[in-house]
Order: C-alpha cells, then sequence, then structure tokens
C-alpha cells in the first residue's frame, strides 16, 4: 500500500476481465438498405449453428435495444459480451420478409466444440 498526496492510502487494486466475445455475425451496411444487415456468418459460430440466419438477414433488434436504422458502429457494444453469455437478436428474413428471434450464445466456435 501507498499514500497517495492526499493522505488516503491506496492499497492493490484487483480488476476482473472479461473474456468478451461476439456471436458469430459479420455485420455491415448495404445501399438501399436503412439499417445494418448480416454480412457473413463465422463458420461454426453461434450464428451459424442455428441454421436459420442467412446473409442478407436485416437486424432489428438486439437485447431489448431497437437497432433499426442504426449504423454498425452503434450496436457493437450490444452484441459483444461477456463470454457464454446470451442475446436475443431481431432480424428480417431478406427472402421472405419474415422478423424472426433468436437467442444465441456469445463465442468462438472453439468454445462450442
Amino acid at each position: 500500500q501507498r499514500e497517495s498526496s492526499g493522505g488516503v492510502r491506496i492499497g492493490p487494486a484487483t480488476m476482473t476481465i472479461a473474456r468478451q466475445a461476439g456471436v458469430g455475425l459479420m455485420l455491415g451496411e448495404e445501399l438501399g438498405v436503412d439499417g445494418v444487415v448480416v454480412k457473413q456468418l463465422v463458420p461454426r459460430g453461434s450464428a451459424d449453428r442455428t441454421g436459420r440466419i442467412k446473409s442478407g438477414d436485416q437486424l432489428l433488434r438486439v437485447g431489448d435495444e431497437d437497432v433499426s436504422g442504426s449504423k454498425v458502429a452503434d450496436m457493437r457494444h450490444l452484441v459483444i459480451g461477456e463470454l457464454g453469455s446470451t442475446v436475443a437478436i431481431t432480424l428480417r428474413s431478406t427472402t421472405s420478409g419474415q422478423v424472426y428471434t433468436v437467442d444465441l450464445m456469445r463465442g468462438t466456435p472453439e468454445y462450442f466444440d
């Protein structure tokens, strides 16, 4: 322990950093689409394992947050989170227009293998 200039004793800090991970989605923006779309799925990632999400599907909600009309940079903090945690993502199918929600676990493909 050491003393700061104000006379307050400062002890060793303990900090735990959670491992952060995404859900296996590569996101982007497309001309003519208001918001963010799935550009690619990470093979064997959480999103790929659902068998439901396709390239071109548009993100509408991440958790409780409406992301329609958002930019990729605005939603990074919503998609990425603590390894092993889950997040509900609502999308609109590019082919059928159907709106659907999937619960995805954050992690790398190796985490799931």
